[in-house]
Order: C-alpha cells, then structure tokens, then sequence
C-alpha cells in the first residue's frame, strides 16, 4: 500500500505572495521554499510499518493528480483549504481516497466532510495509526477524533530522508505544543488544548541532531526555525532545554536559530542570556497593537507586563533581533493607529514588522462574534490570509484598513526606513559580520534584482550597498536580504491600493494636520516617507 502526503501551496495564484514565504530570497538563493509544512513529515514517521509514503510539496513540484497512490493526506489551514477542496475533489474524481486533518478540519469538519473521504479532528499522531489500519482492511471511517492529545515524549522524529531538505530555507522543529491564553483572534487553545504540554529536552537535542544534513555549502548552515506558538511556556523547561543547546550552537552541531516568544521573554534576564548563548539571533514577537486598549479588548494582556521600550533594548542589547507582529483592523483601531504604528517600529527599530490585517479565523472567539453580529463580509476561506479585508470594521472603512495595510508595508520597506534601521542594527547590536567576500558576492548576485526594479529599489540598493563597507558597522546579509524581500512583497501590495488610497495614506502619515484641513485629498504623491521619530505614548 502506497500513501501520499500531499502539502498544497497557499496561493495558486502566482500575483499573490505571502511576506514569510520570501520569494525574493529564494529567487536569490536558488530554493525553492522558505518553510516547510513540519506536519508531512511528522505524520509519516507515524506511519505503520510496512507501509510505502511519499511526500509531496506543491511549492516545489504540481500535485500529481495521476500518482498511484491509494491514499492522499492532506493538512491545511484555512487560508489554503480552498485549494485543498479543490485537490481533493479532483483526485476522488478519478477514483482516489483522501483524507485531511489540520487547523481548519479541526474546526469544520462538516465542511470539510464533503471534499474528503476521511477528516481527522485534532492532533493527529495517535490517530493516524489506526485510520492506515482501518484503510488497510477497506473500513476508512469518514470521521477520526483525537481524544486528548499526544505524549509529547512519545512523538517520534520527523522522517526527514522523505524531504529534499536542500530545497528549503529553513529546517523545523517543535518542542510544546498548547496555549493557556485566550487572545479572540487565535484558535491554538480551541485546536491544542490550553495546557503547554513539552517534548523532553533530551527528545530536542536528539531532533536537532538527526536534522538532514545537506550536501551543498550552502546548506551547511541552515538556519533552524522553532514553530512552536510559544517557546517559553514554560520558563523553567526552557532554561532547562537552553543549557541543553548552548554546547550543540558552541560546537557547531547547532546553527543560529529563532522562534516565538511573548513580550514577558524580556522579564527574565537568564532566559535572555541563554537565548543568546545558546544561538537565538532573532525573537518573532507578537506585539499585536501599540494601544493599551486593543491589548485588553482582544485579551492578550500579556504584553502590558513590561514597557515595549524597556523590552525592546533588553532583547537588543543580547544581541538578539525582532521579527514585530502587529495587526491592523481592531474595534478600536481609527485611521491614526497606521501613523502610530509605523512610528513606533520606527522609534524602537523594530528590524523585521510583519503587519497583517485583523481576520476572524473559523474556531475563534473573534470569528464567532462577527459571524453573529453580521460582519463577515462571506467565508471564501481563500482570502481569510490576513491581506484581505473581510469583514466590516468599526472605526474604518474596507477601503482604508486595507490602504492603511499596503501604506504600513510601503512606508516601512522604503529604502529610508529600511536604511535607518539597518543602520542601527549593524552599528550598535549586530555580534558578527559577514567576510568582504560575501559582502562583495552580494552586490554582484543582487545586481540584476535591482536593475529590474523600479526607482525605489535601486535607491533601496543604493542606500544599503553603503552600508555593508561602512567602518564600525558589523553588517550581516540574512537582515538586508530579508528587508530587500520586505520591500519586494510592499510592492506587490499596489494591485490591492483603492481609488482613494493617495488622499488615505496623506492622513495616515501626518494624522495631525490633516484633522484640521479643508482638503485632505491635497496630497497627490507617491508612499510618503518614513515618520519621524518622536516621543509618543505607548504602553
């Protein structure tokens, strides 16, 4: 018996990009995709004995709708699952069984019914065992429930020799699972229970270990990235599993690393001290708002334990950069949140914003309450991305929430913004600096990036490239690679730009004068230029 376990591309449509999954920096590197989906390969290694699996990856070749497969696994999330259905119906077209589990079947498994053979609700380790058993004798239920969860102790390493791991920017891995807080606009605790539950310290060493090792220099050093929703649930065992690592990134068996983390990381300096020991060179932290009253609103009461500033220059000062996340569209948003959000990145040189558009994902308390209230604009599951407006906000129109998203990523990525922070970066927190060689290699390599660009990007390229040779500067190229990536994805946002959007980002950058002028559509140029930096009140 042979099983596919088929990962789908979130974006068929090839004028779409999602910001993490760096298409420019794959363009430049050769690869083919940024982030594996850790599901494929976990699963398979829960496979039975016995049984012939295959994994495939629609970013790195189509779906083969001939395979001689008898059975395909699929698991999406919700802004994917469209495609998924529409796979899958294809592939039992013409005779196959097919199976889904993940986020979105967990939370819609009626939906999902009508597309799948099988749908698998909840984490899938134990389950999965028992429906290969059961298609084996030709008795596939049409529903499979995890009861509880898995012993994180018991899961076993992915089955890494199923993946061409040389393809991928990053390897993977997870160390908890679960999530206590209830913040509405997150399904982690409705899908992986709101208890942290860890895999054994000894388990992650032993993972880290067995990660492919890659046959091209290139690969060599690999960075790893930490999915979980956030790894330091529990202080204690991260402590426990951080001593663990510092020998591994101190030998080399271990390369620079990152993952997610709450605000309160900075409370703790020893945690901060074995994050950078360890190898950590960047934090993904979910700042969410710069309002104090969003926070309360959506529950993430977390991030007003320690001032942003104060927590921003403890995890710099470690050496240590910032992936910011931060969401636009709250109830208590008003068209000055985009100025303020933007200058405060600026302010704190937050080196990475991600910024997304506040979505009601299905299964959440934030989905539940605008569903009732009437405020989804429809479930085409296939926009639910965060780039897509889809419901009615309080205090905004659609069209300025979304020119308010396009103005943040502009303004943000503009050469000047990117160069200030770049700047400050490399001149004052940067622990190492990339060899002239490299230095010198990447303006050759990123030469014809920029001379197919626009007039932005080649004064982007020109402001940075005087940067890598500046004197006291310890320029590194994974942060200008991933701004100039930051900068290329801005620019793909104009075709989502409304007919208004030049008098909406004239507010947007000098909120101020504009609630005293006559004509606000005066404006007429192009993104305007970074803010400047000012004392402002955040929490």
């Amino acid at each position: 018996m042979k099983i596919l376990l088929q990962s789908t591309k979130k974006n068929v449509n090839p004028d779409e990009r999602e910001f993490y999954e760096m298409d420019l920096v794959l363009e430049y590197l050769g690869l083919g995709r940024a982030l594996l989906d850790l599901s494929m390969p976990t699963i398979a290694a829960c496979t039975p004995a016995g049984v012939d699996v295959e994994i495939g990856d629609e970013y790195l070749a189509p779906i083969d709708f001939q395979t001689d497969a008898d059975l395909i696994g699929f698991s999406a999330k919700t802004s994917c699952v469209t495609h998924a259905y529409e796979a899958s119906d294809r592939l039992r077209a013409a005779g196959k069984k097919t199976v889904l589990g993940g986020i979105h079947a967990t939370v819609a498994p009626d939906e999902a019914a009508l597309h799948f053979d099988s749908v698998v609700l909840g984490e899938a380790e134990d389950v999965w065992p028992k429906l290969v058993a059961d298609f084996t004798r030709g008795e596939m239920k049409s529903r499979y429930e995890a009861v509880g969860f898995p012993d994180m102790a018991k899961i076993p390493d992915p089955a890494w020799h199923l993946m061409d791991s040389d393809r991928y920017l990053f390897d993977m891995i997870q160390t908890t699972r679960g999530c206590p807080f209830k913040c509405k606009f997150c399904s982690v605790p409705d899908v992986s229970g709101q208890t942290f539950r860890f895999k054994p310290v000894e388990n992650v060493v032993r993972e880290i270990r067995s990660l492919p090792k890659s046959k091209t220099m290139r690969g060599r050093n690999r960075p790893l990235y930490v999915v979980d929703d956030n790894f330091i649930s529990n202080r204690n065992y991260t402590k426990d599993l951080l001593r663990a690592l510092v020998p591994l990134f101190q030998s080399g068996e271990l390369h620079a690393w990152s993952a997610e983390t709450s605000l309160n990381v900075a409370k703790d300096d020893e945690l901060l001290d074995l994050l950078a020991a360890s190898g950590c060179d960047a934090l993904i932290i979910g700042f969410e708002s710069v309002q104090k009253e969003t926070l309360l609103e959506m529950d993430k009461k977390v991030n007003t334990c320690i001032p942003y500033k104060d927590a921003v220059q403890k995890i710099y000062d470690r050496g240590i950069s910032i992936v910011g996340n931060f969401i636009v569209g709250f109830d208590t948003d008003t068209k000055r949140v985009f100025h303020d959000t933007a200058a405060f990145i600026q302010d704190h040189r937050i080196l990475y914003p991600f910024l997304s558009i506040l979505t009601p994902m299905p299964g959440t308390g934030l989905h539940r309450e605008m569903k009732q209230a009437g405020r989804l604009f429809h479930e085409d599951w296939s926009r639910y991305d965060t780039r897509h407006v889809v419901f009615q906000p309080k205090n905004l129109t659609p069209d300025e929430l979304m020119d308010g998203y396009v103005w943040l990523y502009k303004t943000l990525y503009s050469a000047e913004a990117t160069a200030d922070r770049l700047s400050y970066w490399w001149r004052e927190k940067s622990r190492s600096r990339d060899s002239a060689i490299m230095r010198w290699l990447y303006l050759l390599r990123s030469s014809p990036f920029y001379l197919r660009g626009d007039s932005g990007l080649r004064e982007f390229y020109r402001k940075t490239s005087r940067l890598l040779f500046g004197g006291d500067a310890k320029p590194t190229l994974g942060p200008l690679l991933t701004c100039l990536d930051g900068y290329d994805f801005a620019q793909s946002l104009g075709k989502h730009e409304s007919a208004d959007a030049a008098a909406h980002w004239s507010e947007f950058a000098d909120p101020d004068r504009h609630a005293a002028c006559d004509d606000p559509t005066e404006y007429r140029g192009g993104c305007p230029p970074a803010p400047h930096r000012k004392r402002h009140a955040v929490v």
